[in-house]
């Protein structure tokens, strides 16, 4: 070993080094707008290595997602941004009810969480949980 060189080999990062790791496409209704090809294609143009997608409730996009990676040579990170249940299944009876001013109640939005695969097993698991998610909606 060199003098000066740590243990960890350096690799050479492109752009800033920065990841997007909550990125929504046009298969989240309401909160993404742009084509799965359209956010690598920007990324890329960015000088941006890596870029992870992480549409609501679905994969639906992840295919697409990927064939553009490979194709831009920007490495996808696979993800979900779930709603999950605090307790019990979220149907009309077990949603959380606040009160608000003149006694009325309003009804609170399930509880998210953002979920990033590392494996294939990762990704299978994302897959069920999603499906999970659906069924019991």
């Amino acid at each position: 070993m060199q003098a000066g060189q740590g243990v960890h080999e350096r690799r050479e990062v492109r752009g800033d080094g920065f990841t997007h790791l909550h990125t929504a496409s046009g298969f989240s209704a309401r909160y993404g707008a742009s084509h799965p090809k359209d956010l690598v294609a920007r990324a890329a143009e960015r000088g941006m290595s890596a870029l992870a997608l992480t549409d609501r409730d679905c994969v639906t996009g992840m295919i697409r997602f990927v064939k553009a990676c490979a194709a831009q040579g920007v490495r996808p990170i696979l993800g979900v941004d779930l709603a999950v249940a605090a307790h019990a299944p979220a149907g009309p009876a077990q949603r959380r009810r606040t009160p608000v001013r003149g006694g009325a109640h309003v009804v609170e939005p399930r509880m998210r969480i953002t979920l990033l695969a590392q494996t294939k097993e990762g990704w299978a698991r994302l897959c069920r949980l999603v499906s999970a998610a659906h069924a019991a909606a």
